[in-house]
């Protein structure tokens, strides 16, 4: 028997260590599983970073080119709206020529135009409509030549017959003079009402 014994204590430490091995097996391949899955969550977290500041990057710079293309085109509606503007403000000009509030500031800014040029002959230039309002306009003592034609730009200029010194006192020129500041109330009253 001691043979038997011996056989079945040889099985019994053959099993023990066989399944010593299985545990440890188990246990080695449970942890390179184990490090494994967390490589991998590393490595798609790397991955899903990377690809969400590409993303964030994309969206940025295209938000950008939208912010860029929307100024742009609010500065391109500014524009037009200025030129329409400026162009009702040019068909208000033979109208605004016969109106009360030019005939009230006419003989002032003649007078200051006539002051401007100095002494000598000067010549006034202005449309034919408003050649008698300036005749009656002129301040006393003064008789300048009164150049009146057809096509002349609405207001009038004060020159020297040499033509050396010249004041323009056209519509043309005051808007010319005042574009910017009422530039600024234009757009101040848009943004106020919107």
């Amino acid at each position: 028997m001691p043979l038997e014994h011996l056989l079945a204590a040889l099985e019994r430490e053959a099993q023990a260590r066989a399944e010593r091995l299985r545990t440890d097996a188990r246990a080695e391949a449970d942890r390179i599983t184990q490090a494994s899955e967390t490589e991998i969550a590393q490595r798609r977290a790397s991955a899903l970073g990377t690809r969400e500041a590409e993303l964030r990057g994309a969206a940025e710079a295209a938000l950008s080119a939208a912010r860029r293309t929307g100024r742009a085109a609010v500065l391109e509606a500014r524009e037009r709206l200025w030129a329409r503007v400026l162009a009702a403000a040019r068909e208000r000009f033979p109208a605004a020529m016969r109106s009360d509030a030019y005939r009230t500031v006419l003989p002032a800014e003649l007078a200051d135009a006539l002051a401007a040029v100095g002494e000598g002959a000067p010549v006034i230039h202005c449309p034919a409509t408003l050649a008698p309002l300036i005749q009656g306009a002129l301040p006393p003592g003064t008789s300048p030549a009164i150049e009146s034609d057809p096509q002349a730009r609405p207001g009038f200029t004060v020159a020297t017959r040499d033509a050396q010194v010249e004041v323009d006192s056209t519509f043309e020129e005051r808007l010319g003079r005042l574009e910017a500041e009422i530039a600024v109330q234009v757009f101040a009253r848009l943004r106020s009402s919107a």
